[in-house]
C-alpha cells in the first residue's frame, strides 16, 4: 500500500497535463511558422544559385554563338511547361542533360518551387511554336528599367540588339498567380519578384543589353516607381 500511494503522488494530474499539452500546442505555433519560412528562404537561396549556373552557361553559349541566344519554346500541347530551358544548353554540355523520359524539360534542373518542370526562359531571340513554327519572341520592359519600375508603363521589346533585355531566367517561386502575375507582365517588372516579407514572387535573373546580370538576388538600385515619378 505505502509503494502504490507514493507512485499515485508522483503521477500527473489532469490539470498538469493540460498545461504541457497547452504550453506544447503554444510553442509548435510559433516554431512552425519560423521553420516555414526557413525552408522556404532555403529554397530561395538554392533557387538563386541554379539560376546564377543557367546564366553562366547562356553566357558561355552566347560567347560560341556570335552573341545569339537560343531560342524561346510555347508548346500548346504542354501549357504548363512553356518556356522550358533551350534544349541546346543541354546539348552543348553547358547543362546537365535531362532523363532520357524528361527530354521536354529541355535541361536536367527541376524547378524547385515547380515540381517535374524544368525553370522557365524567355529572350529577346526566336521563338519556336509547338515544335515547327518560329517567329520572334517579345519581353514584355517597363519604360526606362532598369533605373525605372513600373507594371503600368511599358511595352514588348524583341531583338537582342534592341530590347533593354536580353534573357530571362526564372523560377515561379512560391504561392505563385499566375493571373495576378500575368496583369503585372511579369517576370521582368520589380513588382513581381521574390518579396521575402510576403514570401511569394517569381525569383528571376535577367541580363541586360549591356551584359549586366539583375534580378530578385541583387535589386538595382535606385529602382524608381515610374508612376511615383511622374507623381501618380
Amino acid at each position: 500500500m505505502p509503494g502504490i500511494v507514493k507512485e499515485m503522488k508522483q503521477a500527473f494530474t489532469l490539470i498538469e497535463l493540460l498545461v504541457v499539452i497547452a504550453i506544447i500546442a503554444l510553442l509548435m505555433g510559433i516554431l512552425l511558422p519560423v521553420m516555414s519560412r526557413t525552408r522556404i528562404q532555403a529554397k530561395v537561396v538554392a533557387v538563386n544559385s541554379d539560376l546564377n549556373q543557367i546564366g553562366l552557361a547562356l553566357e558561355m553559349y552566347m560567347m560560341d554563338n556570335d552573341g545569339n541566344v537560343p531560342p524561346t519554346r510555347v508548346n500548346c500541347m504542354m501549357k504548363e511547361n512553356f518556356y522550358q530551358l533551350p534544349e541546346e544548353l543541354a546539348k552543348g554540355k553547358y547543362l546537365p542533360e535531362p532523363a532520357e523520359d524528361e527530354e521536354w524539360r529541355g535541361a536536367g534542373m527541376e524547378d524547385r518551387f515547380n515540381k517535374d518542370f524544368s525553370y522557365k526562359y524567355t529572350a529577346a531571340g526566336s521563338l519556336i511554336i509547338n515544335l515547327y513554327s518560329t517567329t520572334e519572341n517579345r519581353i514584355w520592359v517597363p519604360d526606362g528599367f532598369p533605373q525605372r519600375d513600373s507594371i503600368e508603363k511599358g511595352k514588348y521589346h524583341q531583338g537582342i540588339h534592341k530590347s533593354p533585355v536580353t534573357w530571362v531566367v526564372y523560377s515561379i517561386g512560391p504561392e505563385f498567380a499566375e493571373y495576378e502575375m500575368k496583369k503585372m507582365h511579369y517576370p521582368v517588372p520589380m513588382k513581381t519578384w521574390y518579396a521575402p516579407d510576403e514570401r511569394k514572387g517569381v525569383i528571376v535573373r535577367m541580363r541586360l543589353k549591356k551584359g549586366e546580370h539583375i534580378g530578385s538576388f541583387r535589386p538595382t538600385e535606385p529602382m524608381i516607381d515610374a508612376d511615383a515619378r511622374a507623381g501618380l
